[in-house]
């Protein structure tokens, strides 16, 4: 996997894997990567993976960036050994695939391991387990070759379904029984017991109906003992109904455990002859058995716990790339203007939305909805949102007509508690004019050249509630040295330990303050009076700007 390698002032190095579709560098505790770096924007710079390549795009950084000495104007494909500069920070790019051994170190590792002088092989994947326990075991000798072969055997398994069932042929090779029960505690309700192996002797397939008497599953659950009773009939602590029925006369049960604390789990065989009756030599071989399978067990348990986690690791990984990928690849380049989006989200994907999308004739729709809740829920139908308003911009729909489609399909489409606040604008480069819906969301911030701030509230209802809502469209002038920010509701929202809110008020007086900053400016002041409010404390909800400034 590709890396950057960080050389810090301070003489610190360290190794940062590339593992994201974008990686964002800079100042912000919220950037992918933090370099604290005096000379560095808070918002810097971002590597993106185009295929198989990465590239260098400057995020409108107010001292630039440079990559092996040339300034980046534009993005710049990155090559293994390359050299970026922020600041007084280089960060080296490594394109190699990390951990890869060359061949020659193959070849000698793959030589030595068909060297028998230094390699322990097993001659049969099948232990013939069936001839060795044939007999009694009468010395500890033979007791600890039991363990020896249980444990040579069980190393085969690897999931938790092929382990117990390894387990119980092992059970009908080591104790002459006629049925062989294996349950373990459900994951779901930590008191209840599931039965995972339910085998009879010389027959393929589970038994369809398990009766086990609870006075034996109590003593090994509970108390973590065995339990071998000769004659279950006739043994007042255990001849309840259940053994009575089933005609059961013999009983081994031995807990599965790893400590005494934790029985997680038992091996239960019985025989319903008088011409079997278990000993204690037959006890001792399955607890022996017992031990050595718990291990593997919970070995087993865990290893399908991690692939689980692996797997659903992989989908977010795979979810959190495509969501980056439905946001711009770069604002858009018009004469006289800057266009600026960036989206933090509280989990690995969100539900806010921003877009910048250029119509056939000419113009720029700028965009920003929040979707309600967070999480996967609400980037599923984030991506609705997002294809349904591309849809409707290709067949170059006018925007009235845009937010009522996409807020019908919504509605008949979506859960009813499930709702989109959604500001939408279509900007005339040449003349400035915007004509905008705000579908109730939080209403942007026009800030004029004079220092004055209005708010542009002109919409409906969120989409996705009502199919035939109706939407009022709202026109503004921006002339230059005006600024339009969209926000969402994470930004005003956004809290300190003390629990008070960042609020309006406080993201009016930021933008007022500066009003004569680059687009990137104004984004850099917002966040770091953020971080400096929130004190960097975890976010509770998707934070988004949208900003769209006229110089």
């Amino acid at each position: 996997m590709a890396r950057l390698i960080i050389n810090t002032p301070n003489g610190l190095q360290e190794s940062h894997d590339l593992s994201r579709l974008r990686t964002t560098i800079g100042r912000s505790a919220r950037s992918d990567i933090c370099i604290p770096d005096a000379f560095a924007s808070r918002l810097h710079a971002e590597v993106r993976k185009e295929g198989d390549g990465y590239w260098l795009h400057d995020l409108g950084s107010a001292n630039g960036t440079r990559y092996n000495g040339t300034p980046v104007r534009t993005a710049i494909p990155l090559a293994s050994g390359g050299e970026i500069q922020i600041g007084e920070t280089t960060l080296l790019f490594d394109g190699a695939e990390q951990g890869a051994l060359p061949a020659a170190t193959l070849i000698a590792d793959r030589t030595e391991a068909l060297d028998p002088s230094k390699t322990i092989s097993f001659q049969s994947s099948r232990i013939p387990t069936t001839e060795l326990l044939k007999g009694q075991f009468s010395s500890r000798n033979e007791l600890l070759g039991l363990i020896s072969k249980v444990g040579v055997a069980l190393l085969s398994s690897t999931g938790l379904k092929e382990t117990l069932d390894q387990v119980a042929s092992l059970v009908f090779e080591a104790v002459p029984a006629e049925r062989c029960v294996i349950m373990l505690r459900d994951e779901d309700a930590a008191d209840e017991m599931r039965i995972m192996v339910a085998r009879m002797r010389g027959q393929e397939g589970t038994i369809d109906e398990v009766r086990i008497s609870h006075s034996v599953m109590a003593e090994v659950l509970r108390n973590g003992r065995s339990v071998l009773t000769a004659n279950a009939q006739q043994d007042p602590r255990f001849a309840t109904q259940t053994v009575m029925l089933q005609g059961i006369r013999s009983v081994l049960a031995v807990p599965l455990c790893v400590d005494e604390r934790n029985v997680f789990g038992l091996i239960y065989a019985d025989s319903p002859t008088y011409e079997t009756t278990f000993t204690e030599e037959h006890l001792n071989i399955l607890t022996t058995l017992a031990s050595v399978a718990a291990i593997r067990v919970e070995n087993a348990t865990l290893l399908e716990e991690r692939l689980e986690r692996e797997r659903m690791e992989r989908e977010l990984e795979l979810a959190t790339e495509i969501q980056q990928r439905f946001q711009p690849s770069g604002p858009p380049e018009i004469a006289g203007y800057e266009f600026l989006g960036v989206s933090f989200s509280c989990y690995e994907i969100g539900g806010d939305y921003y877009d910048f999308i250029g119509t056939n004739d000419g113009k720029m729709v700028a965009a920003l909805g929040d979707v309600s809740g967070k999480g996967t829920g609400a980037a599923l139908l984030m991506s609705s949102l997002h294809a349904a308003i591309h849809g409707q911009i290709s067949a170059q729909n006018p925007l009235y007509e845009t937010v009522r489609s996409v807020n019908r399909y919504l509605a008949e489409n979506t859960p009813a508690n499930r709702f989109v606040t959604l500001f939408i604008g279509e900007l005339d480069p040449e003349t400035g004019k915007m004509n905008y819906i705000n579908a109730g969301h939080n209403p942007p911030l026009f800030a004029r050249a004079d220092g004055s701030v209005t708010s542009l509230e002109s919409g409906g209802l969120p989409l996705g509630l009502m199919a035939a809502a109706d939407y009022d469209l709202g026109t503004v002038d921006i002339t230059p040295g005006d600024t339009l920010v969209v926000y969402s509701d994470g930004v005003t929202e956004a809290t300190n330990p003390d629990d008070e809110e960042f609020g309006l008020d406080r993201l009016i007086e930021v933008v007022k303050s500066n009003l004569t900053a680059s687009a990137a400016g104004l984004r850099d002041k917002v966040e770091s009076a953020l971080s400096g409010f929130t004190q960097n404390a975890p976010a509770n909800d998707d934070i988004t700007l949208l900003i769209v400034k006229r110089i």
